[in-house]
């Protein structure tokens, strides 16, 4: 009887001693898990933070001083990195570039020579006199602040009636035959109409007038009533005012230029405005087309985990009402029925190029597609110039 109850003593301490250690591991388990829930909504909060001051506010801040002139030679320029300032990827890269203080204004050209710290390139002097010791910062434009500074072109101020408020806007008319074709040109986030600059001598050449506008939250326009970039939802509206000018002084056919957020606008507004019917083509360089892809390739550049880029976009539609599925107009690309030119550097870090590809392959029979090597967002044109134009100018010369 003894030896019973010590077996039955010992099984129960068995019994017990099990179940404790089952229920360690659930509790061990369960604290892993609720780590886990706290580190990613963490992680989360925190991000949407990041997403909301580097991508949704208004930044209309005047670039960076990032190089210093060392040196001016004939048709040279000697420049070195700004000690106490971000790197500039670009100083080391032969490509069509803007150098400028705000002030002054010139072009680069070829990298002639470079050591550990002095780069020394092809430079034309355009506005202004440079001098050594000056700080500067690089600009994709590429020209002076006008169509007239850049090209010798006549042109007009404007101001555009829009939905929420007066859009200014640049009206360049065609320097020889004029047609009834208007392009309306968009720039991307941070912005302005400079980013268009680099095609406005070839659409007047071609006969077309163009229209390169200011949308809300630009310097000067009026405010989005979200107080941030909307990224097409909303700014689709002040390109419809736009087209709408266009028509009321003449136009019967539009064609619409977007870079970077700026396509990602002009293609809603072809899937939203009863304007649309009169486009005869888009011309898109690195659109934004999905808000949402956009965001998950910056987190992939900085190295954020998945599941962390997932509950940042959740907390910011909580935070900031960011509409991710208002922002996706890839899913709607089958609703499109224009002819689309669409440039994408292979190299993006902003916007993904998988997205244009998915863009091409949806419509087939209408996008045609140039991706460029080695090239970074929106740079096509500063690196294969040439290239780039005569595409531009072969699409116009068949859709108008």
């Amino acid at each position: 009887m003894a030896t019973f109850r010590r077996a039955f003593a010992m099984g129960a301490m068995g019994v017990m001693g099990f179940l404790y250690r089952n229920r360690l591991i659930r509790y061990t388990i369960l604290g892993v898990v609720l780590l886990v829930l706290l580190v990613i909504a963490g992680g989360g909060w925190y991000f949407s933070g990041i997403l909301e001051a580097d991508g949704l506010r208004i930044d209309n801040e005047p670039p960076e001083f990032k190089l210093t002139i060392i040196a001016i030679g004939d048709g040279t320029i000697t420049l070195r990195q700004l000690d106490d300032a971000d790197v500039e990827d670009n100083l080391s890269i032969s490509a069509k570039w803007g150098v400028t203080n705000g002030e002054t204004y010139g072009q680069l050209g070829d990298v002639l020579s470079e050591s550990e710290a002095l780069v020394t390139r092809e430079f034309v002097p355009q506005v202004g006199e440079f001098l050594v010791g000056q700080p500067v910062y690089l600009e994709r434009t590429a020209y002076p602040h006008n169509p007239r500074s850049a090209y010798g072109l006549d042109y007009r101020e404007v101001v555009i009636p829009g939905p929420i408020g007066n859009l200014g806007a640049w009206y360049v008319p065609p320097v020889s035959r004029s047609t009834e074709v208007w392009a309306v040109l968009v720039h991307g986030r941070t912005g302005d109409r400079d980013s268009s600059i680099k095609l406005l001598d070839d659409l007047s050449d071609l006969g077309v007038h163009s229209l390169t506008i200011d949308y809300r939250n630009d310097e000067g326009a009026p405010p989005s009533k979200s107080g941030y970039y909307d990224f097409g939802v909303t700014e689709w509206e002040d390109v419809e005012a736009a087209t709408s000018y266009a028509f009321e002084n003449g136009a019967s056919k539009i064609i619409l230029i977007g870079d970077s957020m700026g396509g990602g606008i002009v293609v809603n507004y072809q899937l939203q405005s009863d304007l649309a019917d009169r486009t005869v083509g888009l011309i898109l360089d690195a659109p934004m087309l999905n808000f949402g892809r956009t965001v998950d390739k910056g987190a992939e550049e900085r190295s954020v985990p998945p599941p962390i880029t997932f509950a940042a976009k959740l907390f910011s539609t909580l935070r900031f009402g960011v509409d991710w599925g208002a922002m996706d107009f890839l899913s709607h690309a089958n609703e499109l029925n224009v002819p689309i030119l669409l440039f994408h550097g292979d190299a993006d870090t902003t916007v993904p190029i998988e997205t244009s590809l998915e863009f091409a392959e949806k419509l087939p029979e209408l996008v045609e597609l140039h991706t460029f090597e080695d090239t970074e967002h929106v740079q096509a044109w500063n690196l294969f110039t040439d290239e780039y134009e005569g595409l531009v100018r072969d699409f116009i010369e068949r859709i108008r």
